[in-house]
């Protein structure tokens, strides 16, 4: 740990919130206004999926990597002002994109420099924290990236009561290249003094992580997990918001009041609980982790399915909420569980596969994946074809939920 002063550490933890808050904000808006760029820009609901999901979920995974082994030495702060300003940046150049390509590149450009910001803060924080006080320090950082999606959603309901959406996304974007300039000028970085840093052991390769995956059985159920709920969870997160307008009539304000005060009670109550259980029961016993994720998985299959076909709005954000809480339980017992059956020098990268993972199976495959099955259903169902399209995809959780609780029932710990 460093010899930075308290204050500084909490000045740089503050920044790097309000950095992860920022994050989720940008990408927040387009799916609160996604229906009226499709209109704008002449798309359909498959273009939308490209956009939301596929598209920026493989410039997410492709460009984590390389930023973070560069974070693992370099300046990091330099790292995380440089990302947030090219992010910003490109969720204003959006409000300029007339067709699907110029905001495909606008999306690439967000993806590519959101993937740095994540890992080279998460090493900056635990670089300048007590070990008794990192856990906090990442869940705060949880937290705030469950903020940031629910608060870009009230955000950019609130604004699209006086503005268009190409007017909210300058409004969203510009003040974060002030923010990477805060970051740049007042974040801590013990390396910027010249202190010799301890040379970090030789990292895993994603090839070792996978091939260790593929050879212990209850890692194969773990992929398993991690390529079908989070294909459910983010296609819920990321038509959410076209759901409740296009299938419940709301508009964009109550929109972004409803659901995203929903996702902020689920997230955040289910990151905080499935914490406390793991580490109170799961610590020295990894099958307990798998059961506890499998049977959350289970029970949220019911309340996903009547999310998508309840007729009332208010009957589908009460089972919402339960959905995200109840699937929110899986990833933390699920992370200790891939911990505790690697060795040390793996976790950091069995981390980022994970993230890997759940980024192209959840963003890219979950949003796309929807958006294809919305343009299927369109003929039968019209304004209504979301309902059968995130109705088919709660299926996943079900093959998730049997996933976790097998890779329980196989978990051996490194030490036995």
């Amino acid at each position: 740990m460093s010899s930075e002063p308290s204050s500084r550490r909490g000045l740089t933890l503050g920044l790097l919130v309000v950095v992860a808050i920022l994050s989720y904000v940008d990408r927040q808006v387009f799916t609160l206004f996604q229906d009226d760029i499709k209109v704008e820009l002449g798309l359909d609901d498959a273009q939308l999926g490209l956009l939301t999901g596929i598209a920026f979920a493989a410039f997410y995974a492709l460009a984590a990597f390389p930023i973070a082994r560069y974070a693992d030495r370099g300046d990091r702060r330099l790292v995380i002002a440089i990302c947030v300003s090219i992010w910003s940046i490109a969720t204003a150049l959006s409000a300029f994109a007339h067709n699907f390509w110029q905001m495909l590149l606008a999306r690439v450009g967000l993806a590519a420099a959101e993937a740095g910001a994540g890992p080279a803060g998460l090493s900056l924080l635990t670089d300048i924290f007590p070990k008794d006080r990192r856990t906090t320090v990442i869940s705060i950082m949880l937290a705030a990236n469950a903020v940031g999606l629910s608060g870009g959603l009230a955000l950019a309901g609130w604004l699209s009561q006086w503005y268009d959406w190409r007017t909210v996304f300058l409004i969203v974007g510009l003040p974060g290249v002030g923010v990477g300039l805060l970051v740049y000028l007042l974040a801590a970085e013990p390396r910027r003094r010249g202190a010799v840093a301890a040379v970090p052991p030789r990292q895993s390769s994603v090839g070792e992580v996978l091939r260790t995956m593929a050879g212990n059985p209850s890692l194969r159920w773990v992929g398993l997990l991690l390529c079908m709920v989070p294909l459910t969870g983010f296609a819920f997160i990321l038509w959410g918001a076209s759901f409740f307008q296009r299938v419940h009539g709301m508009d964009k304000t109550e929109t972004g009041f409803w659901l995203g005060g929903a996702m902020a009670a689920g997230l955040v109550i289910g990151n905080l609980v499935a914490g406390w259980v793991s580490d109170r029961y799961g610590k020295a016993n990894p099958r307990f982790n798998g059961w506890f994720a499998g049977i959350g998985l289970l029970v949220s299959f019911p309340f996903g399915l009547y999310f998508a076909i309840s007729d009332n709005a208010y009957v589908a954000l009460a089972c919402f909420v339960v959905v995200k809480f109840m699937m929110t339980l899986h990833l933390g017992p699920i992370i200790a569980l891939c911990f505790a059956q690697v060795p040390e020098q793996m976790r950091a990268m069995m981390s980022a596969t994970i993230n890997m993972f759940i980024g192209l199976a959840g963003v890219g495959l979950g949003g796309t994946v929807a958006g294809f099955l919305s343009r299927y259903f369109t003929p039968g169902y019209g304004d209504l074809s979301l309902q059968p399209s995130l109705a088919t995809l709660s299926f996943c959780l079900l093959v998730g939920g049997v996933a976790a609780i097998m890779a329980g029932r196989t978990a051996r710990p490194l030490e036995a």
